[in-house]
């Protein structure tokens, strides 16, 4: 066990009674748990500190600051124990490890932060080039649609035309057939009639003194 140190009355008081947050305070504490206490640790060390010197003389819980301070200037502290020591240092090693993390967990948090507000920078930015983007292709939409509807509109009376196209065809074949036959018949009646009688021909303009149009009894047959 290392030997016992001096420190002035007033340090050690101020470990005991007051809130240890001084460099003397604290080269005490880190003397007596052996070792590397600072401002956040010297709480924790100073109770484990007081935890053992209360233990020893029972007394000094119940004195006050200036009953203390009256017992000298000074005062010769030893380390911990050995079983008080290994607590005080398996704890505070425990806090370091904590420590170190959480700086880990706040330096991962810092710099994820950053990142954050720079990809919202950058999904601002798109947004603001996006939008005209945006805009021109719900105009195209619009345009494409009014096309589809002049399509649909063209093809439809289209698709009347030749229905009406297909109904002309169809009228003037019909009246074409008709035509023709009646004037087949007709002009076929005539020439079955000559054939069948054996008559001749008649027909022309009438004579200008007598006749029918054509002169019946001038054939060299009659």
């Amino acid at each position: 066990m290392a030997e016992a140190k001096v420190f002035p009355m007033s340090t050690f008081v101020a470990c005991l009674k007051g809130a240890p947050a001084d460099g003397p305070a604290i080269d005490l504490l880190s003397f007596m748990t052996q070792g590397d206490v600072d401002a956040e640790f010297a709480p924790i060390a100073a109770a484990l500190s007081k935890a053992w010197i209360y233990e020893q003389e029972p007394k000094l819980t119940k004195a006050a600051a200036g009953d203390v301070a009256a017992l000298g200037d000074k005062v010769a502290v030893k380390p911990l124990p050995d079983a008080a020591l290994a607590q005080a240092q398996a704890i505070m090693a425990k806090m370091a490890e904590l420590r170190a993390a959480n700086a880990t967990l706040s330096a991962q948090v810092e710099k994820l932060t950053k990142e954050v507000e720079t990809k919202t920078d950058e999904v601002k930015e798109l947004k603001t080039k996006l939008k005209p983007l945006e805009e021109q292709a719900a105009s195209g939409d619009m345009k494409l649609q009014v096309a589809n509807s002049k399509i649909d509109e063209h093809i439809k009376k289209l698709e009347q035309l030749m229905d009406e196209v297909a109904k002309v065809k169809a009228q003037g074949v019909v009246v074409a057939g008709v035509a023709g036959g009646a004037a087949a018949g007709d002009a076929a009646a005539p020439a079955a009639d000559a054939g069948a009688t054996g008559a001749p021909a008649t027909g022309g303009e009438p004579e200008a003194d007598f006749g029918f149009g054509s002169n019946l009894f001038a054939d060299a047959n009659w």
